[in-house]
Order: structure tokens, then sequence, then C-alpha cells
């Protein structure tokens, strides 16, 4: 149990300090919070590769997984800088942009695990999408 602890804890440490470099260098100069939206969208797709890679190819391990899945992944996307982010707009009167931002968060994070698993399917040679 400990060493898993500490698989996810070096994968979110990771993802945490990846999260803040690339939101940092895309946000710059915008209202709009597209640092984070890229990220949660980034974040989507790679969490839905590695799933899809374990669950349908059995290319991950547990370790693997504890690792790039719940840590990595679970450090890197921000849910609650995204909720954050989307009460701010509501609260500096921009409820149109706040709409539009947890609208198109939501799509595109959907976008994402779906693009993870057709990625996985390429990778891994199989051309017909499975549930997860």
């Amino acid at each position: 149990m400990l060493r898993e602890a500490v698989l996810v804890a070096v994968g979110g440490a990771a993802g945490a300090v990846a999260r803040w470099l690339l939101s940092k260098a895309i946000q710059k100069g915008y209202v709009f919070p597209i640092g984070t939206l890229v990220v949660n969208v980034f974040g989507s797709v790679l969490l839905g590769f590695v799933m899809a890679s374990a669950s349908m190819y059995g290319v991950f391990s547990r370790d693997q997984r504890l690792i790039l899945a719940t840590g990595f992944a679970g450090g890197f996307t921000t849910f609650s800088t995204f909720m954050y982010e989307s009460f701010w707009l509501l609260r500096e009167y921009q409820p149109l942009y706040m709409l539009i931002y947890v609208a198109v968060s939501i799509m595109l994070g959907l976008l994402g695990i779906y693009l993870g698993f057709i990625l996985a399917n390429l990778v891994y040679g199989r051309a017909a999408m499975a549930t997860p």
C-alpha cells in the first residue's frame, strides 16, 4: 500500500508541475482560461489513451497505471481550478464566457477521452472502438 501511494505521489507531483508549466506557457494575456482548458483536454487524451491501452491491450502494468493515470493525469488535470475559474468568470459578470468555458471544457474533455481510445487503437492495431 505504501509503495502504491508513493507511485501515485510521484506521478501526481510530476503532473502538477507539468500542468503549471503548460498552463502558464499558454495562458499569457488571455482573460478566458485557455491554459486550463488545454491542460484538461490534453489530460483527457492522456487518460483515455492509458486506460484504453491497459484495458484493451494489457499494455500498462498496475504500477504504470498508478503513476500515469492516477498520479500524473490526476495531478495534471485541473478540475478544482476549472471550477474556480468558472466561478470567477460568473462573479466578474461574464456569464456568457462562463457558460462557453464550461460547455467547451466538458465537450472537449469527452472528445479527449475518445481520442485517447482511438490513439490506443491506432498504436496497438485494433481499428474498432471498444467500450471501456
